[in-house]
């Protein structure tokens, strides 16, 4: 079933919108855990100094997409961390926890992590909904997190929870999505109307569909919402739309509604979410998936000297490209390690260390793959916004790049 919500309007009526008043309400026929002894400022198995960070990331279930990516890169920048002395001498952990892509799982590990393994802070969760669980946790326990993926509404800022130790290097939607949509339009692309299609029972798609609708409306574009159970109804989209933006959680959901919309012959622009920048979205949309936009929080493109050298690193270890989660939680693990440095650690007081470390984090600022970085009085992002396309044979051409403060 696919269904089909009223439209949204701009003050000016167009062609497009009249268009959907005809059409019905109702379209039918439209890991492994890596632990350890010891403590976040405590001795490693060799007897060295050890700080000791952990991470939740999905490694199975539906974070197949991200949560692996995100473990590589993690793993790959403590490894470099440590290849040039570790943190003033003390050799860097990564101790990891996977969830199952389940957030009521998500707690647990996260408890695991602080109490029983006693890490320094935080990497992850992999998903948004699994943050909202997890993250009031560790805020409550003192701990510092810090979100390498979590683009949904409420992580930092104004949360429906105290989130003071709440940090994030993952580009949210509230900032991308319009930025994707104005980069469009900007661009000269005549959009009158638009369809914002996300699958049912998916709130993070859902939060994000209502970003897109008032994205569009916001430059006078008619904009409906689509909610399928199944990504073959996008085959039959009604209204003739002059853009179609495709939210979800899933990159593999992202790649089956491409697919679906290219077979039903819609040629128009495809726009998406942040499940776009995962590259089992970009393979598994092929062909299909050549032009389909983006907002990024990282272009491999990046000419910029810590950008190259990451990818080069991570080619080298793993024989293929990274991609935009491996990325954000390699810059997650510059960022702690950055902040562990300036904070002076004691290594034997690990509350004041955590709290130390907060601070200290709240202060970095840093060259990263990501681009020039630092975080916002409340701890979001301010990064460049790399607007990008999937070029067809899973990878992707830049088409802006936005600075901080930009359009």
């Amino acid at each position: 079933m696919l269904t089909m919500s009223m439209p949204r309007r701009p003050k000016s009526p167009s062609a497009f919108a009249a268009c959907f008043v005809a059409v019905a309400l109702l379209v039918a026929g439209c890991g492994g855990d890596e632990g350890g002894d010891g403590t976040a400022g405590g001795a490693g198995s060799g007897g060295e100094p050890t700080v000791r960070l952990g991470s939740v990331f999905s490694v199975s279930g539906a974070g197949v997409a991200f949560g692996p990516q995100q473990l590589r890169g993690a793993r790959l920048a403590a490894e470099r961390i440590n290849r040039d002395g570790g943190i003033d001498g003390a050799r860097l952990q990564i101790v990891q926890r996977d969830d199952g892509s389940d957030p009521e799982r998500t707690p647990e590990a996260m408890r695991e992590l602080i109490e029983e393994e006693r890490v320094l802070a935080v990497l992850g969760p992999t998903f948004s909904n699994a943050a909202a669980t997890a993250d009031p946790l560790a805020d409550e326990l003192g701990v510092p997190i810090l979100a390498v993926s979590n683009t949904g509404p409420g992580i930092v800022g104004e949360c429906p929870y105290p989130c003071r130790l709440v940090f994030r290097d993952s580009l949210g939607e509230a900032t991308a999505i319009p930025a994707n949509v104005r980069s469009l339009i900007g661009g000269g692309a005549q959009v009158a109307g638009a369809i914002v299609a996300y699958p049912e029972d998916d709130p993070f798609a859902k939060s994000s569909a209502a970003i897109a609708v008032d994205a569009f409306v916001a430059n006078d574009a008619t904009t409906a919402e689509i909610e399928f159970d199944d990504p073959a109804r996008l085959e039959e989209l009604p209204g003739l739309p002059e853009a179609v933006m495709i939210v979800a959680s899933s990159g593999e959901v992202a790649a089956e509604a491409i697919r679906a919309a290219r077979d039903g012959g819609y040629e128009g622009p495809i726009l998406g979410g942040n499940a776009f920048n995962s590259r089992l979205a970009a393979e598994r949309a092929g062909a299909a998936g050549e032009g389909a936009r983006s907002a990024a929080a990282w272009y491999e493109g990046n000419p910029s000297a810590v950008n190259e050298e990451f990818v080069a690193a991570y080619r080298d270890a793993h024989g293929e490209a990274p991609d935009q989660f491996a990325a954000q939680a390699y810059t997650g693990v510059l960022l702690l390690a950055e902040a562990a440095a300036a904070a002076d650690l004691s290594l034997d007081d690990l509350d004041a260390d955590r709290a130390a470390l907060a601070r200290a984090l709240a202060r970095v600022r840093i060259e990263t793959p990501l681009g020039p970085f630092r975080f916002t009085a409340d701890h979001d992002v301010s990064q460049p916004i790399w607007i990008v396309a999937m070029d067809g044979e899973g990878g992707y051409d830049l088409v802006e790049r936005i600075e901080p403060g930009g359009r």
